[in-house]
Order: structure tokens, then sequence, then C-alpha cells
């Protein structure tokens, strides 16, 4: 179905930590395992959800107490499980590794120009030697891998219809949000997307007191379509 990655790792593949924590918050509310409360905090109620993936079980686990979303990501628990996505990432060739981003690209900067000054070549010569080392060493800048950015790809095309779907299984919806951000937010989960904050990346607990005002734009712009019934209305 997600060609072998779990929701969550399809999540931090395709946007990092805040994708992979927001895909699981997604998880675990379908599965009747988060509860949020007006002030826009998140909190586990039930059962360990077991058949739950292990970056979402982390989350349950990390949630001790009411919290503002944002927060999620600096608990040791959950920092813990993030660096678990990422390296297994890393390892199945979809994120590169942080030596190949910096040293690649700096020996492919610094070769060129080097090779230039020892040789001595003209500058007709040189310019392209030069300028074909930039471009080299932009290809290995990114995040993902060349086998990443198709596999997103791929999945997108795949599953396109997730993108405005609303009756969705805890696994799906979280593939969902991985996948097609806001708007599957928004048709999945618009009340814990709206007090949360998630369409912006989540609110801190210190933001909980305040106003309306103090969400992001795409959270206080989703908010002009609740109703008078407390529903979303798109």
């Amino acid at each position: 179905m997600d060609g072998g990655l779990k929701a969550t790792e399809v999540a931090y593949l395709a946007g990092g930590e805040r994708a992979a924590v927001r895909a699981g918050l997604i998880m675990l509310y379908r599965r009747g395992r988060l509860e949020t409360d007006e002030r826009g905090r998140v909190n586990r109620t039930g059962a360990d959800p077991r058949d739950g993936e292990p970056f979402e079980r982390a989350l349950y686990n990390g949630l001790l107490g009411w919290i503002g979303p944002r927060e999620l990501a600096t608990l040791p628990r959950v920092r813990a499980a993030l660096a678990d996505l990422r390296t297994g990432l890393r390892r199945d060739g979809e994120l590169r590794w942080p030596w190949v981003r910096v040293c690649v690209p700096a020996a492919l900067l610094a070769l060129p120009a080097w090779a230039v000054a020892r040789f001595g070549a003209p500058p007709l010569v040189a310019m392209p030697v030069v300028l074909a080392g930039v471009v080299a060493a932009m290809w290995f800048i990114p995040r993902r891998t060349l086998a990443g950015m198709r596999r997103l790809q791929w999945l997108r095309s795949e599953h396109a219809g997730l993108a405005a779907a609303a009756d969705l299984d805890p696994r799906r919806a979280g593939l969902a949000v991985a996948l097609f951000g806001n708007a599957a937010l928004l048709a999945v989960a618009p009340v814990l997307a709206v007090r949360g904050g998630l369409l912006d990346g989540g609110r801190w607990s210190r933001e909980s007191r305040q106003s309306a005002g103090s969400y992001g734009h795409w959270t206080s712009t989703a908010m002009h379509h609740f109703g008078a019934d407390g529903n979303y209305h798109p």
C-alpha cells in the first residue's frame, strides 16, 4: 500500500519531524486514543494502542498530561523515536546522511577550483568546470535522495483519492495527512487540526491561554469555516 514504509515514516520523509508528529497525532485521534481541549492542547486517553506504529505508540507514551502539540517533538521519548525514524530512512536510502550533505558538496566545489588553479586552465575552460562542480554539489544538498523523491511522487499518485477523504481508518488517515498535508488534515480531523493549530505546526502550551489571534495564518483562516453547529464546512 505505501511502498514498504509506515505512515509516520512517509510523513517524516515528506516534511520532517513536525510532519511525523502530526501524522502520529492524527492516527491516535482516529483510534480514540487522543483528546483535545478548547485551549488547543492534547492528551492521551484510553489504553496503549498496541496495534499502532512504533512512533505512534511513542507519542502516546510520551503524553503524560495536557500539552501543546508543538512541544511533543521536544520530549525525550519522542526525540528518540524521531531519531529511529530518521535513521531508518537513511539506511533505506530515502534520506541522505549528514556527512553526505556536507562533505560531498564541499569536495565537488573545491576540486574543480583546485584543478583550474593547479593546471592554469583558461577562462573559457575554467568557468564550465567550476559551474559543473557547483551544479553537482547542489544535487547532494537536499535532505531527500532521488529515491526518496520518487517514492513520494509515486505515493501521491497512487493514493490521490486520500487527499479529501474523511472516513479513513487510522493508518490511512495518517498516510493521507503525511502525503497531502493541510487538505487531508481538515478532511480527517478538522476540530483537532484547528484547536491544536496543526495547520501551522501546532501550538505551544504557553499559547493556550491566548486568543484566537495567536493562531497561525492557516489555522485562523480555517476557523472561519466552522459553523454554529460546531462542524467544519469547507
